[in-house]
């Protein structure tokens, strides 16, 4: 009774760990997945987002394949991103893909990221590393630090220092932001809406 104890002790064990080696086997793949993608939009060039109609305001997004893909795989996508945000070729593409998957984490980054009105002429990219922010930031957090909740025509806010606007707004909310709690509908006019946070 004793040594069929024993084997079955070893049996779960050995079970447990086949299934953290896995588990953590598919994490390392996915990552390497999400890896493969990033680097793949050096060679996709997006054309950045367009707003179209008035009311309600549509968007345009002209997402490239790997940049669809890497909104498909949603949240766990979010850290290695957040890696390459710096990365100049492809920043635009980030802070806008971060805006479709991420959360409160994200939004210092892309702030962080974005271009100040002094330095619009000396960035190479500097208005569509801007937008993408102000589309990306909205969509996280449905703020209208930049575009009113509304409808009817567009009112753009912040049309020079959107980076001092969005700085302002994250001071008096860091604290408390949280993605999960937002209680604000996420239709409306104006709103870029996409990703994780899409309605139908």
């Amino acid at each position: 009774m004793l040594e069929l104890k024993r084997l079955f002790l070893t049996l779960a064990t050995l079970l447990a760990i086949s299934i953290c080696v896995f588990s953590q086997e598919s994490v390392n793949r996915r990552s390497l997945d999400i890896q493969s993608l990033i680097a793949d939009l050096h060679n996709h060039p997006w054309s950045g987002g367009e707003i179209i109609g008035e009311s309600p305001t549509m968007w345009n997004f002209a997402f490239t394949e790997p940049m669809l893909r890497i909104l498909e795989i949603g949240s766990p996508a979010q850290e290695v991103l957040l890696a390459k945000i710096d990365d100049a070729q492809i920043k635009d593409q980030v802070i806008i893909l971060l805006g479709g998957i991420g959360d409160e984490r994200a939004v210092a980054p892309i702030v962080n990221a974005m271009v100040t009105e002094s330095d619009m002429r000396n960035v190479p990219n500097a208005q569509r590393i801007n937008q993408s922010a102000n589309i990306a930031l909205t969509n996280i957090t449905v703020a209208d630090v930049i575009w009113h909740h509304g409808g009817g025509i567009v009112i753009e806010r912040c049309p020079t220092n959107a980076k001092e606007c969005w700085l302002s707004w994250w001071r008096r909310n860091e604290a408390t932001f949280s993605v999960r709690t937002i209680a604000q509908s996420r239709r409306y006019s104006n709103y870029p809406n996409y990703g994780i946070y899409r309605q139908q």
